[in-house]
């Protein structure tokens, strides 16, 4: 309502008092408002669950929730190092010698010298070889018989590539996430190698074929360990939204895409209707409708999220639900470290003493609104430690349960990569082998393998099945 003063010194008592009452409730609105407002603006990756990739340009890089050390930056004491060494004697050996005095001029040529400075210089060769295989024919002496030797299988056709090219073709298109335009290019410019993106294409999806009977033994071997980390990501195929699905362990990964992200696509990574083990996520509801086994939460999701709670909203339950699980992931530490493997009687009465103390802090600052429908995130948030906190603990509590779900999101984080570097897979067929190929070699890494050596391991025949995997030596 616009009105001057004088308008307003005409109206009534009762006509002012409305008024006021009228713009209060206003206010109350844009107020809120506001505030929503400003909590997107400093919304982050540090504080909830958004990439990195999507912070504001201005926004300064998200602060650690992890507690300051008192250790210098840099490897620590006792720290075993990764630099360059030498693990084998040297192809070749070159003797630089002086060969007149630097002061008189004198020959040196018959002179005895020592060595006093070695210098390794660690280099590749490139060099490509064409094996040419001829099927001989021969006719027996003895009934005239017309005989022919046996073609090797990779031989199959007047002109192939062999496992070597194969692999390296594997390798950059999934692992290092290179495009197959620019595999095309590599190996024209380094090897010579003419290949086309259609025969990249074709050879991935070989391998990935090739790769079957190892990911049905992982798939089933997932089914009887005691604790799955999952997780999932949102993958570009061609426009459509798919997501890529992880069943994650120390010792194997196991990757599926399908169009869905809850039941259909859970269910199609691994069936856990009997699972009867742990599975660590990051509260996606969908999981919830496993009833036989527990459930663990990923805490570092939660972290963040108490953060954006405590930035703000100013809520003091919030900072000190993060001090106190940060407190107890601290004591599980040390406990691990002397070999010991369950809490003792005090910590755990004290954890559960302060983890109610603070959520009764939090129903004072974060009450819950009795005629609204539609509840304040920090009383989502709220409600959550209240519904699910043996899930929430469930790490301080069994000590084969980590605190966060970084294993699987590590193994995941590749695909984000691809899906940048690509843009988008072009077909189904080309993300489902990707997620295979995927789930092979982050396998090959867990046992330390190299992944060169497993993906040609594969192609030649050597590795068929999960258990060679495992059997196999780490300098494989």
């Amino acid at each position: 309502m616009n009105m001057d003063r004088e308008q307003y010194e005409k109206l009534e008592k009762t006509q002012l008092v409305e008024i006021i009452l009228r713009m209060q409730e206003e206010l109350k609105i844009y107020a809120a408002r506001i505030a929503e407002l400003e909590s997107r603006l400093n919304t982050h990756s540090g504080n909830s669950s958004i990439p990195p990739s999507k912070n504001p340009l201005d926004k300064r890089k998200p602060k650690s929730l992890r507690p300051k050390s008192a250790n210098p930056p840099g490897g620590q004491k006792g720290h075993k190092g990764s630099g360059l060494k030498l693990d084998r004697e040297p192809d070749k050996i070159l003797e630089h010698k002086a060969e007149v005095c630097a002061n008189c001029g004198t020959d040196l040529t018959g002179v005895e010298c020592v060595c006093s400075n070695i210098s390794n210089v660690i280099d590749v060769t490139i060099a490509v070889t064409i094996t040419q295989h001829r099927q001989m024919m021969s006719e027996c002496p003895t009934c005239g018989e017309i005989n022919e030797g046996n073609m090797p299988n990779e031989a199959n056709h007047a002109m192939v590539y062999g496992a070597g090219i194969r692999a390296v073709v594997v390798l950059l298109s999934n692992y290092a996430c290179v495009s197959m335009k620019k595999i095309s290019q590599i190996l024209k410019d380094i090897f010579g190698v003419p290949i086309s993106t259609g025969t990249i294409a074709n050879i991935n999806a070989s391998f990935a074929k090739m790769s079957q009977p190892i990911l049905e033994e992982i798939k089933a071997w997932l089914l009887g360990v005691p604790l799955i980390q999952k997780d999932e990501t949102g993958m570009n195929m061609n426009g459509k939204q798919w997501w890529l699905h992880t069943a994650s362990t120390n010792d194997v990964t196991y990757m599926t895409a399908h169009p869905k992200r809850g039941a259909e696509g859970i269910d199609d990574n691994i069936d856990l209707e009997d699972y009867v083990g742990i599975i660590l996520h990051d509260f996606w509801a969908s999981y919830f409708r496993y009833k036989k086994c527990l459930h663990a939460m990923c805490c570092a999701h939660l972290l963040r999220e108490l953060e954006w709670v405590a930035e703000n909203c100013g809520h003091e339950w919030a900072s000190k639900m993060i001090e106190l699980l940060l407190e107890m992931k601290k004591v599980k530490e040390e406990y691990l470290d002397a070999e010991k493997f369950e809490l003792s009687r005090y910590y755990v009465n004290k954890f559960a003493r302060l983890y109610n103390e603070i959520i009764a802090l939090g129903e004072k600052e974060a009450p819950h609104k009795a005629k609204s429908r539609k509840q304040t995130k920090q009383r989502n948030l709220l409600v959550r430690f209240i519904k699910y906190k043996n899930e929430i603990t469930l790490f301080a509590h069994n000590f084969n349960v980590p605190f966060d779900n970084n294993l699987s999101e590590r193994d995941i984080r590749n695909a984000k990569v691809k899906d940048k570097v690509s843009g988008a897979f072009r077909s189904e067929s080309g993300l489902k082998n990707f997620a295979k190929i995927s789930s092979v070699l982050g396998t090959a890494k867990k046992q330390g393998l190299s992944a060169f050596g497993t993906i040609k391991n594969i192609i030649i025949g050597a590795i068929s099945s999960l258990g060679q995997m495992m059997k196999l030596e780490a300098t494989e």
